[in-house]
C-alpha cells in the first residue's frame, strides 16, 4: 500500500504550476496508470486486489468511504492503477494538484508548451523520479513517468506510463484532498 500512496505523490506532482494559459478543470478526475512492476510486485499488486474484491460488503464499503474522505477512490484491477481524485474550484485556478499528505514530496517542473517536464524527490518513503506529461487542453493529458528508490539495500526503477482526464464537474462521494501550496 506505501507504493500505491508513493505513486499517488507522484502522479499529483505531474499538474502543471507553472501560469500559464492552460489549466486543469474543476471536479472529478480520473488518473489510469500503468506500472511496469517485476513478476514479484506484480503478484503483491493483484493481492492487494484481490484482498479488497474477498471482503465482506460493509467493510469494503467503510474503506472505499474512508478513502473517499481523504479524496481518493483507487482500483488496482488488470495491473492498471485507477485513481479518482476531485479538484476543487481554487486548485484548477490555481494549477495546484491535491497533493496526499504520504510522501512527503517537493518538485521541479519546466514547461514548453504543452509538455511538462518535472523532477520529484519524496521522503516518506525515500524516492525520486522524473515525469513527462503532455497536456492535452483542460481535461486531460498522457505520462510517462520513472520513480526511482531503494527497497531493502537494492536500487528500484520504476517506469509508469498512463493519463489522466475529467469526467466531470460533480465529484459525488469523493471528497477534495488538501492542497499543500507549493
Amino acid at each position: 500500500m506505501k507504493y500505491t500512496l508513493l505513486l499517488l505523490a507522484a502522479l499529483a506532482s505531474l499538474h502543471p504550476t507553472a501560469s500559464h494559459a492552460q489549466t486543469m478543470k474543476p471536479g472529478l478526475w480520473e488518473f489510469k496508470q500503468t506500472p511496469q512492476l517485476d513478476a514479484a510486485r506484480k503478484a503483491q499488486m493483484e493481492q492487494a486486489q484481490k484482498a479488497m474484491d474477498n471482503m465482506p460488503p460493509e467493510r469494503r464499503a467503510m474503506i472505499e468511504q474512508m478513502m473517499g474522505k481523504q479524496g481518493v477512490s483507487v482500483n488496482m484491477a488488470g495491473g492498471v492503477i485507477t485513481v479518482k481524485t476531485c479538484v476543487t474550484k481554487e486548485q484548477a485556478e490555481r494549477n495546484v494538484a491535491p497533493v496526499s499528505s504520504q510522501g512527503n514530496c517537493t518538485q521541479e517542473a519546466r514547461r514548453s508548451g504543452n509538455v511538462i517536464q518535472t523532477h520529484f524527490v519524496c521522503t516518506d518513503p525515500a524516492a525520486e523520479g522524473d515525469a513527462v506529461v503532455t497536456l492535452r487542453g483542460s481535461e486531460g493529458f498522457t505520462n510517462e513517468v520513472t520513480i526511482r528508490r531503494v527497497r531493502q539495500g537494492k536500487a528500484e526503477t520504476t517506469k509508469v506510463s498512463g493519463e489522466g482526464r475529467w469526467l466531470g464537474a460533480d465529484c459525488g462521494d469523493v471528497q477534495p484532498m488538501k492542497s499543500t501550496p507549493k
